[in-house]
C-alpha cells in the first residue's frame, strides 16, 4: 500500500498583502509522479516556494513522512530530502557540469553517495557526461535543464519537485525530459511532484494530477478521469 510521502493541507501564503495561495491540499504516494496544472498565474509555482518556505506559509500545513516541516527554514527542508529544481533552471554558469553536480551533493545527506548519484545521472543523461567539463553556461537551453534536474538527483531527494521543466524547450526535447521523469518513477522509484503547464505531457507520465485554479484546487484525479471530464477537455485540452 502506498503512503504519503508530502501531504499539504488547507495551504495560504502570498506576496507582501496579496494572497496568492487559499487554501491548496493536496498528497504525494512515495514513488508516483504526481502533477500539479493550471493556467498562468493560478499559484502553481508559488506553491513550490512555500512548500520549501522560500515564501512564508499564511497558514495550513506541509508534512513530510509524517513530520509537520511547515515552518523549518529552506535549509532544513532541503536536508530532510525535500529539493526543488526551479523554473529557469539557476545553475553555477561559471563552473563545469561536473563541479555544478558536485557541489549540490555537499549536504549530509547526499555526502557517502556522491559517485553512486554521479553515475545516475551521467546514465540517464548521457549528453551531460561528454560535457562534464563544459561551462554550465555555455550549454543548450535543454542541457541545462537536465543538469538542473541531474543536480536535484545529486542532493538524494526523498521528493524531487519540478517547476515548469519544460519550459521554452523545444517540442522534442519536452519529450525527452518527460521520458526522463518517467524512468526516474520506474526504474530508480522516485517520487516527484511536477508543476507544469504542459497539460498534454504531464498527463501522459503522472500517476495522479490537481488543477490549480485562482489559488484553489479545482479539480482532481487520475490522469483519465480528468481527460474524460468536460470541463477539463474544453479549458485545457482544447477539445
Amino acid at each position: 500500500m502506498a503512503h504519503a510521502i508530502l501531504e499539504v493541507k488547507d495551504l495560504q501564503s502570498g506576496y507582501g498583502e496579496t494572497q496568492i495561495l487559499f487554501g491548496v491540499s493536496f498528497k504525494v504516494e512515495k514513488g508516483t509522479i504526481t502533477s500539479i496544472l493550471g493556467p498562468n498565474g493560478a499559484g502553481k509555482s508559488t506553491t513550490l516556494w512555500t512548500i520549501m518556505s522560500v515564501v512564508k506559509p499564511w497558514g495550513g500545513s506541509v508534512r513530510l513522512e509524517g513530520q509537520d516541516v511547515t515552518y523549518l527554514p529552506t535549509h532544513r527542508k532541503v536536508h530532510l530530502g525535500m529539493i526543488l529544481v526551479p523554473e529557469g533552471r539557476r545553475l553555477w554558469p561559471e563552473l563545469t557540469v561536473e563541479e555544478n553536480l558536485r557541489l549540490a551533493a555537499l549536504i549530509p545527506r547526499a555526502k557517502d553517495k556522491v559517485e553512486q548519484n554521479l553515475e545516475l545521472v551521467y546514465n540517464l543523461f548521457p549528453r551531460l557526461k561528454e560535457r562534464r567539463n563544459q561551462l554550465a553556461g555555455t550549454l543548450s537551453g535543454g542541457e541545462q535543464q537536465m543538469l538542473a534536474i541531474a543536480r536535484g538527483l545529486m542532493s538524494n531527494p526523498e521528493i524531487l519537485m519540478l517547476d515548469e521543466p519544460s519550459l521554452g524547450l523545444a517540442p522534442k526535447l519536452v519529450q525527452e525530459i518527460a521520458g526522463i521523469v518517467k524512468r526516474l518513477r520506474d526504474e530508480e522509484n522516485k517520487t516527484i511532484l511536477l508543476v507544469e503547464q504542459n497539460i498534454h505531457i504531464s498527463l501522459t507520465i503522472s500517476d495522479y494530477a490537481y488543477i490549480l485554479e485562482n489559488g484553489k484546487i479545482a479539480l482532481e484525479g487520475t490522469p483519465a478521469e480528468l481527460e474524460a471530464n468536460p470541463r477539463v477537455k474544453q479549458a485545457y485540452l482544447g477539445l
